[in-house]
């Protein structure tokens, strides 16, 4: 596989996991809308933490939808221009993100823990209910980072195969 197919490839899996975010922000939506309707104040002490996992799944997921086409679109015409400036390029980006991403998955379950420890220590249902709300919370935002650096590592791995070469 070349360059420019394992880019596409890339990209639509990037367009791919934005597609899924939008899908489940939509979904949350729905599910906000429905709590705030309720008066269960469990449920009701969830909509902090799911109002920032909407903004992040919506906001997000859009900009990756905007981005990657653009930035995939940027790297395949200097590729053509000049291979060795691209490879560098892209092997610069994606081990930047790593970096960030590695720290990030290594600090949520640590936010994890640290909220399911709060709900076995919080009496009020507002307060379990918001403690229930940043686990679930911090357990996407890791999952949204591993498949993220997942991806993003695997290209990396293409492109040291490319320098080789």
């Amino acid at each position: 596989m070349d360059f420019i197919e394992y880019t596409y490839s890339w990209v639509k899996s990037e367009a791919t996991q934005g597609k899924i975010m939008i899908f489940i922000g939509v979904l949350l939506l729905v599910a906000f809308v429905g709590i705030i309707r309720s008066h269960n104040e469990l449920l009701r002490g969830t909509l902090i933490p799911m109002t920032l996992l909407l903004t992040i799944c919506i906001g997000y997921g859009g900009y990756i939808l905007y981005s990657r086409p653009a930035h995939v679109k940027q790297s395949i015409t200097l590729y053509q221009q000049s291979e060795k400036e691209a490879i560098e390029k892209e092997q610069t980006k994606h081990i930047n993100d790593n970096k960030a991403g590695k720290t990030l998955m290594k600090i949520y379950p640590i936010l994890i823990l640290v909220s399911i420890i709060a709900l076995l220590f919080v009496a009020n249902p507002y307060y379990k209910g918001m403690a229930i709300g940043f686990a679930v919370l911090f357990i996407a935002f890791y999952v949204i980072d591993f498949g993220f650096v997942s991806r993003s590592d695997a290209f990396l791995s293409f492109l040291s195969k490319l320098k080789t070469n």
